[in-house]
Parts: structure tokens; sequence; C-alpha cells
């Protein structure tokens, strides 16, 4: 049996522990030993301060690789990650870098898109990166807004302060629950009548989807035959004028004949009139003695003319019936359709629109909206394997009609709104040049903590008199991945180019 001395049992357990210190440390430190398994992934971000090589790299809070390198290239940090073989990672990932806690360290989380989305390969990159800012850039930007705040607050205090601003705060709540009660009463009277009109307008966009092509069809056709027409006319008059020539010629030289005529009579009528001069002498006499009698406020019109009462009474009906008039030809009813096809999407999303425009520097604005991207699900499901849990989170998408309200005001060449945007409250502004057939639009609403503003902007063109052309870029600051540029087309009639098309319907073949 074999016996060994004190000093080299000391030495056995000193190099045990040595050898379960090593491998605790590689255990905690996720150091392995060997070359790692998996696939290679870059993403590019403005910055990595505070990630370190080897940080984790997590797809719903579970690790899925870590960052193998970290390199400067074009002033913006490059990372390799190394990702499990089994995870696969799809291009409408997004990739955020973020802390453990208020200050724990740093590691990048990838944000899955859409369940059927491509996948990535070996060596791609990960295109989609959300930045936040850290903590000295939201440190300063308290700093700031604490003094705005107490800006804000002095200010408040000043205007709100004592007997009259407590009064004045009283009085102004007191309108506000008035104005709500009013409009209250509003809605419960007219509710019944605004889902009237709401039916009517999915019915007829219903009618404008299923049959706006052969509709733009026979509009196609109804301006080639109107072309034709119109060439044909030309022609007409063109042989009518080369086969009439002669007598053309004839009519002229007629006209000529009863010009020497007609100076004939004209010295005849000079001569008339030397002898009616005494009859025409007293007719100026009686016309004489009216105006007398007129300037003394004598009958009906010598009282218009001289009493101040009567005038004004007529002036301000006078008034009143211009005034009316002239409401009566500024309002306007515009009827639109625009389909705007998002590329990001692959699908179309339309608008239908009613325009009610009491005065040429307001309007009020109704659309329904049939927007492919609508209501946006994530379902989180959990598979348990022994001991073992794995979370999968999917993304699921859904049409949905959405409704905006909208009340517009102009000033030069600026037209502000403000309302119910796509069944959320928003804002917009408007740029118009070029006559009002070029406007440049911006819009910002569904204010969401969870994500930003949803922020749109484009062009509209307005080419012939009933079509416009429209593009821009939709939700471009999206958090989600929802962002898209998009091109589109519509058409707008006014109420009299409705009634138009309607009295002649019978006339146009479909």
């Amino acid at each position: 049996m074999l016996k060994l001395s004190p000093e080299a049992k000391v030495g056995l357990f000193v190099l045990l522990g040595i050898v379960l210190l090593v491998y605790m440390s590689l255990k905690i430190g996720g150091i392995r030993l060997g070359r790692a398994e998996g696939y290679t992934l870059y993403v590019r971000m403005p910055s990595a301060a505070g990630l370190d090589v080897e940080a984790s790299v997590r797809v719903a809070g579970v690790e899925v690789g870590r960052v193998k390198d970290i390199i400067l290239e074009d002033n913006m940090a490059k990372l390799k990650l190394l990702i499990k073989p089994d995870i696969r990672i799809g291009k409408d990932f997004t990739a955020v870098l973020k802390t453990k806690g208020l200050l724990g360290e740093k590691y990048l989380d990838l944000l899955p898109g859409a369940p059927d989305a491509p996948l990535l390969e070996d060596g791609d990159e990960i295109k989609r990166v959300i930045t936040y800012a850290d903590i000295d850039t939201l440190v300063t930007i308290l700093s700031d807004v604490s003094g705005d705040v107490k800006k804000v607050s002095e200010t408040l205090r000043n205007v709100l302060g004592g007997r009259e601003g407590e009064t004045t705060l009283r009085n102004i709540l007191e309108n506000i629950e008035e104005i709500s009660t009013r409009l209250n009463k509003i809605v419960k009277t007219n509710d019944e009548r605004f889902g009237r009109i709401m039916a009517n307008l999915e019915d007829f966009s219903t009618l404008l989807k299923t049959q706006g092509p052969e509709i733009a069809e026979g509009l196609k056709l109804a301006a080639e035959n109107l072309s034709a027409s119109v060439e044909s006319i030309a022609s007409d008059v063109d042989s009518v004028f080369r086969e009439n020539r002669e007598n053309l010629r004839q009519g002229i030289e007629n006209l000529r004949d009863a010009s020497l005529k007609l100076e004939e009579t004209m010295s005849t009528i000079e001569e008339f009139t030397k002898e009616v001069t005494p009859d025409v002498t007293r007719t100026v006499r009686s016309l004489g003695n009216v105006a007398q009698k007129l300037d003394r406020g004598e009958g009906t019109l010598g009282k218009l003319i001289n009493e101040p009462e009567t005038h004004d009474v007529l002036k301000s009906t006078l008034e009143g019936v211009n005034n009316y008039i002239e409401r009566t030809e500024n309002f306007r009813m515009y009827l639109s359709y625009r389909g705007e096809y998002l590329f990001d999407a692959e699908d179309t999303k339309s608008y239908f629109s009613l325009r009610v425009q009491p005065r040429s520097d307001k309007y009020y604005l109704f659309e329904v909206i049939d927007d492919p991207r609508g209501a946006r699900t994530t379902e989180t499901r959990e598979t348990r394997v022994g001991t073992t849990v794995t979370t999968t989170t999917e993304v699921k998408t859904s049409d949905e009609l959405k409704f905006s309200a909208q009340i517009a005001k102009r000033i030069g060449p600026m037209t502000f709104r403000g309302g119910l945007m796509e069944s959320t409250g928003g804002v917009g502004m408007d740029l118009h040049a070029l006559d009002d057939k070029l406007k440049f639009s911006l819009e910002a609403f569904d204010f969401d903590r969870s994500r930003n503003p949803h922020l749109k902007a484009g062009a509209t063109f307005n080419f012939l008199r009933f079509f416009f052309l429209t593009a821009g870029y939709d939700d471009f600051i999206s958090r989600v991945g929802l962002e898209s540029a998009y091109v589109g087309i519509g058409f707008r009639f006014e109420d009299e180019d409705i009634k138009y098309l309607f009295s002649n319907a019978p006339a146009i073949a479909f």
C-alpha cells in the first residue's frame, strides 16, 4: 500500500484547489476551451461604449451567443458576433445595446421581427440598429429639462398665484366642464346620423374597390372618344371654310354695301334730329322738375335719397343678401380616394376621404383607412424540456380599418391640421406650392410610450383635373421595424363634378 508523506498530501490538496479555482473562473467568466461552435454575424453601431469583448448576445432575455471582437471601421463600431448553431436570426431582427440593471454590464439584445422573414447566413450583417442615449447625455437632457420646468413653474406661480389666479383657474375649469357637457349632447344627438354616414362610406368604398378598374377604363374610353370628336370637329370646320370660301367673299361684299346704306341712314337720322330738337328740350325740362322733387324728398325715391335711415336699412339688407350668397358660393365638398403602395409591407394602404370646406381657409376632413399593417400582436410561448425552459416570441399582424376626423386652418401657404388621425390623436401641417398643385405634408400621431410617435412625410402633385400622385416615407422613426417608403395615385371629385357625373351616368358606358 502506497503511503504519502504529509508534504505530498498538502501538495495534492493545493493542486486540487488550484484546478477547482481555474474551472470555476472559466465557468463564471463564460470562457470555453477549444474552438467555439456557431456561425458569425456582424453589426455596425454608432457607438459601442461600455460593451466589452465576450459580452452576452441575447434574444428575449436568453443568451444565444457572444461578442467576439469590436473594431473601428468608417468611424463606426463593427461588432463580430458568434451565434450558437441551433439559433437562427432573421434579416428583420433589430440590434439594441442594453444594460443589466441601472449600473450593470452592457449586452447586445436582438429584437425579433416577423416569423416568416428570411434568415441570415454565416458572415451576413444585421442592418437594423436602435441606439439609446447614454447616461451622460440623459443627465444633460434632464438638467436642461429641470431648468425649463423650473421656469414654467415660476411662470405658473406668477400667473396663477393669489386670489385672482385662483379665480381665473376656477373659471377655466367651469368653461371646460360646460364645453364637455355640450360636446356630449352633440355626440348623443348625432350618433345615429354618424353611424349611417359611416355605413354609406363603407358601401361606397366597397363599390370603388370592386368596380374601380371598370370605372377607370370607362373614363379612359370617354377621354379617347372626346379627343376623337374634337379632331373630327376641327376637320369638319376646316372643310366647311374651304368649301364656302366663295360664299364668305360674297358676304364681305354684302357687308360693304350694308355699310354704305348705313351711312345714308345716319344722314337721314341727323335731319330727323334737327326736327325733333324742340320736343327733346321740353323732355329735359320735365326731367329737371323731377330732379327738383327728388331733391326736396318728395315721393319714395326722394325719401330713399334724402333720408339716411331708409338708405341704411336698404344697405344692410343688400349686405346680408351678399354675405349669404358669398357663403353659399364658398361652400365646397370633395370626395377622394388614394392608394399607397408600401414597399416594406409589399401591400397597398387605401384612403377614402370626405372633405367639407365651408370657407376657402378652413375645412373638415373625414377619412376611412384600410391599413394592411393595422394591428400588431405579440405572443410568447414557453416550452419546457426537462429542466430547460425555452421562450418563443411570435409577432402577428392583421388588417384593421382606421378612422380620421380632422379640422384644418390655412394661413398663407401653410395649412395646420389636428384631431383624430388613424384612430389616434395627432397633428399635421401642409406647405402648398405651384398654385396649390404641389403639397408637402408632415404628420405626427399615435404617441405611444412603448415606441416612437408615428411620423409620416410626403408630397402630393395634382395633374389633369381629377387625378394626383403621392410619394413619401411612412413611420420613418419606428422602433418596431414598420418604416416604409411608399408611392401612390388617387382621384378627387368636387360636389359639382359628382353632380355632373351622376346626371350624365346613363350616357357613359363602362
